[in-house]
């Protein structure tokens, strides 16, 4: 689906399917963006797969949608930043599959999520083992 969609849409990884949201008042604060990159939010879920990301290159699936949901939701950030440092960090970037997943979280995508991820929910660390691994200061 994201190879077809990047078929589709060669400007993917840069412009908003649904235009309209290249128009969004997006927070350029550069302290936020770094607090998230380097997993210093606050939010223990967020921080351990952003310190993760940052230390081997890798982030579990579930993880990434709660980095990726909470920098466009919680400090209201364009996708675009989210996309660019996944790139960057990840060991696996893949252009299409990258581009597809942030256009979804930052709801400018074909396929949209109906959903933000909780980054206080326990759902996705049900121990918190993952979560003590990367944020040991908790």
């Amino acid at each position: 689906l994201a190879y077809f969609q990047l078929h589709t849409f060669p400007s993917l990884p840069t412009e908003s399917v649904r235009r309209h949201y290249d128009e969004m008042p997006w927070d350029d604060d550069p302290e936020k963006l770094v607090a998230w990159q380097k997993g210093r939010t606050g939010y223990p879920l967020v921080d351990a797969g952003m310190r993760e990301l940052w230390a081997t290159g890798f982030m579990h699936q579930n993880v990434r949608m709660v980095c990726a949901s909470f920098l466009v939701e919680a400090l209201n950030m364009d996708w675009r930043v989210g996309h660019r440092w996944f790139h960057d960090t990840l060991v696996d970037a893949d252009v299409a599959i990258n581009s597809m997943m942030w256009q979804n979280a930052g709801r400018s995508g074909v396929d949209q999520w109906n959903f933000t991820m909780d980054p206080t929910s326990p759902t996705p660390d049900p121990q918190g083992d993952y979560t003590r691994r990367w944020v040991p200061e908790l």
